[in-house]
């Protein structure tokens, strides 16, 4: 199929995508219909483009409206606030964060993704919304400066990728309070983690920045099973959060969730 083509079907193909109500039949329908559309650009659920890949779960998702937690957290920015997307995979997240911080005054996104392909389509997504206000890293967010290997995941879905012994050599290395003047003082900080398990080092990673109070709230993916690749768990977590004065909106759970962290 001719990009042309490609490029006059994704429209309407990603309209019905995000109006079938079932999860099972939209997956279903991306698998069929994703293939002969891989490239084009369609708009997502969320009100601005992105390139198909349908088969790709990280990416289909923002074509169905479906990042919850996520979602809600991005959209109660603060104007003038600055996002940190961790683990941005290709960009829906931190796009939806600059355009809000944009209807409301300013503000600036810094977007961390150590996959050198899904950064490119990162790269690309930022490129097709012209999004003036996202600076992109393409490395891991660890609390030492080094090389680490990235274990892809499951096939087919790019936001499974976790760090390994073994896999894609990437860079990693903290965040500290000079990355961020560089770019302009902030008086709200908010963080996004969403790292397949490495939630924890990420956390002392960006240590500095919770020490100072800078970071206002975060949201955290809570996996207790992802936790256990880096002999971490799920309370453990928390009580490093609650070292520095973060509490939870919902408190320990079970299974996979978001968490939403704000300094008491």
């Amino acid at each position: 199929m001719s990009i042309d083509m490609k490029q006059w079907l994704a429209p309407p193909a990603a309209f019905i995508l995000r109006n079938i109500p079932s999860h099972r039949y939209r997956k279903r329908f991306a698998r069929k219909v994703g293939p002969y559309l891989q490239g084009a650009a369609a708009m997502t659920a969320y009100g601005f483009p992105m390139i198909v890949r349908w088969h790709d779960n990280a990416n289909r998702i923002g074509f169905e409206g479906s990042y919850g937690v996520v979602e809600d957290f991005i959209k109660s920015l603060p104007g003038h606030a600055l996002f940190i997307d961790i683990g941005a995979n290709q960009g829906c997240t931190s796009i939806l964060a600059e355009k809000t911080l944009k209807m409301r005054g300013g503000g600036m996104v810094m977007a961390y993704e150590p996959s050198p392909a899904t950064f490119n389509l990162l790269q690309e997504n930022i490129a097709l919304n012209e999004c003036s206000c996202i600076h992109s890293f393409r490395q891991a967010v660890s609390s030492r400066r080094g090389e680490l290997y990235l274990d892809a995941g499951k096939q087919g879905n790019s936001g499974a990728a976790f760090v390994s012994a073994a896999g894609e050599r990437i860079l990693a290395g903290p965040i500290v309070l000079d990355d961020i003047e560089r770019f302009g003082h902030f008086k709200e900080i908010h963080v996004k983690i969403d790292t397949e398990g490495y939630e924890l080092e990420v956390l002392r990673g960006i240590q500095e920045l919770l020490v100072a109070g800078r970071v206002k709230k975060l949201v955290v993916e809570v996996n207790d099973m992802h936790l256990q690749r880096f002999g971490a768990d799920s309370a453990s977590l928390y009580e490093f959060l609650e070292q520095f004065g973060y509490l939870p909106s919902m408190g320990l759970q079970s299974g996979h969730y978001d968490e939403v962290f704000f300094r008491s």
